[in-house]
């Protein structure tokens, strides 16, 4: 099965870029490591694609061959390291990395405690993950389409929606959450639906089951941002508190540094 990433998964991506690019810049980040390197519904093994523009050293866990693709095609392969086994007991060395973090996935483990206390262990600086945002105005809607379709709601724990809950999560694992991010906030609520359900009824969240086109590959390769996004970009650059930003901000990151 053939699948696009839509213009909201591309928008998603240049948003993690400037965070990225930010953070980097900030806290000196060399060495990253992203586990596991997962798709959200979208093409896997390339949300550390900004770290590699960066200049960082890249370590991806369990990548698909479409995403290291990607990396090729972009000229970057030589900037990654691939390592492969399980997620809570990864065999790495402790303190191995300026940065080990994900993207969205492991917020939908069952395991989530245990794989941020292996993430923990294998970073010397900072950790950091990003989080579906359940104070999304598409939150409850997501949830209705759920029980009306019948669906299985296999997005994980709900919990870790919420910015308090991983917030203590990291201090059980022995870290101090010191950066906290909203972004990704186009008009739309997340998700809109249609495609989610689409994706839903044709093997959900089974990333590794399509062929990915990812736009964000142009972009990188060209330079150019399509103009509808650098208008959504512009508005989300404007000092909107985060009281306003809560309800239309898609996902939110939280950064802990190793103590």
């Amino acid at each position: 099965m053939y699948e696009t990433e839509p213009y909201g998964i591309t928008y998603d991506r240049l948003r993690l870029d400037k965070n990225v690019r930010r953070l980097v810049e900030a806290h000196n980040i060399r060495t990253v490591l992203e586990l596991p390197a997962d798709g959200a519904k979208a093409m896997p093994s390339i949300y550390s694609l900004a770290f590699g523009m960066c200049g960082c050293d890249i370590h991806l866990f369990n990548p698909k061959e479409q995403g290291l693709a990607v990396w090729e095609r972009l000229g970057m392969r030589d900037r990654v390291t691939v390592h492969e086994g399980q997620t809570t007991d990864t065999g790495l060395d402790s303190d191995s990395f300026d940065l080990v973090w994900n993207f969205v996935s492991v917020g939908f483990d069952p395991r989530f405690p245990q794989i941020i206390q292996e993430m923990a262990r294998l970073s010397r600086r900072h950790v950091m993950t990003v989080h579906c945002n359940g104070f999304n105005i598409g939150y409850p809607w997501h949830r209705f389409l759920h029980r009306i379709f019948r669906l299985e709601w296999n997005h994980g724990e709900t919990a870790y929606f919420f910015p308090r809950k991983v917030r203590q999560t990291y201090r059980d694992s022995g870290m101090e959450p010191v950066d906290f991010g909203l972004f990704d906030m186009p008009p739309w609520p997340d998700p809109p639906g249609f495609r989610d359900i689409r994706l839903h009824l044709n093997g959900g969240n089974d990333v590794e089951s399509k062929i990915w086109t990812a736009p964000i590959e142009d972009v990188y390769a060209t330079g150019r941002v399509p103009k509808r996004l650098r208008a959504l970009s512009k508005v989300e650059d404007l000092p909107i508190p985060n009281l306003v930003r809560f309800p239309f901000s898609h996902l939110f990151y939280i950064l802990g540094r190793v103590r």
